[in-house]
């Protein structure tokens, strides 16, 4: 009897025995394989963005790269031990075919009842993966437009400008419009007397820019211009010149600041006379 029972043993350790030890060996090669790649991919374009003239791997950017292979290494984890059990018990003498069933449809009624959050979470992953906007950039996000702080696989957190942080999930986001990608956009709209000279104030306003290009504390943030684009409209006894610029990202608040001492500078020098507020009551 006991020789019949170790012979049994024996068999199953032979054969199933030996099959769970290979499942198992394999599963982790799997997955520290892939951790190995992981790990490779990430040096290399680490490496790349640092020697590169084009590419700039930022703190911010590789800690999403980082996060992104976290959910990726994470899902392959629970793949693995997941059917990496299933073959065990399979091998084990256990009906498995029930537990699939069952997880089946218990898969489906989590799906149903989480439609929000998984939504939330693939909206989430996409944001990462392509980079849409960054921590630090002005976006839009149907009514919200503000300063994103912080970018998280259910939400991302949206200041505004009266301070208000705004918690917009993931998948809620249709359209985003980012209103920092790669430059900021200068534009200003100076109120000049009607009664003065154009070419003459158009030619002054266009030096002091140029100067703000040339020769100023923000001249390395200006990318395109500043260019006079000409009357933009005019409010009662003011015309109204519009001049606009391109500047580094997040460098406009600067660019601007600089650009209007130097004009309202320029134009005091030239006895330009600036447009002047009417009150109605008194122009009766």
């Amino acid at each position: 009897m006991n020789d019949d029972r170790s012979q049994r043993v024996i068999d199953w350790a032979l054969s199933s025995g030996i099959r769970i030890v290979a499942i198992i060996l394999g599963a982790l090669i799997f997955y520290y394989g892939f951790r190995i790649i992981f790990k490779q991919l990430t040096h290399v374009a680490k490496k790349v963005g640092e020697r590169s003239d084009y590419i700039s791997v930022s703190a911010e950017q590789e800690m999403r790269a980082r996060t992104l292979v976290g959910i990726v290494r994470g899902l392959i984890l629970v793949v693995t031990v997941t059917v990496v059990t299933l073959m065990v018990l399979r091998e084990l003498g256990y009906d498995i075919a029930p537990l699939i069933a069952g997880a089946g449809i218990a898969g489906i009624a989590i799906g149903f009842g989480a439609q929000t959050l998984v939504r939330d979470l693939i909206g989430g992953f996409f944001v990462l993966l392509e980079g849409q906007f960054y921590i630090g950039d002005v976006v839009q996000v149907g009514t919200v437009k503000g300063k994103v702080e912080a970018i998280k696989l259910r939400t991302t957190l949206v200041r505004d400008g009266e301070g208000v942080l705004n918690i917009i999930p993931n998948g809620e986001m249709r359209v985003v419009s980012n209103l920092t990608k790669g430059w900021s956009r200068v534009v200003l709209d100076i109120p000049i007397d009607y009664r003065e000279d154009l070419d003459r104030v158009i030619k002054v306003i266009g030096s002091a820019a140029s100067q703000a290009a040339k020769d100023s504390p923000v001249s390395s943030f200006i990318i395109d211009g500043p260019e006079v684009q000409g009357v933009e409209g005019i409010e009662g006894a003011n015309m109204i010149i519009r001049l606009v610029t391109r500047t580094e990202p997040f460098k406009d608040p600067e660019v601007a600041r600089e650009l209007r001492r130097l004009i309202i500078g320029a134009l005091r020098e030239n006895e330009i006379t600036m447009g002047a507020v009417v009150d109605p009551a008194a122009a009766e």
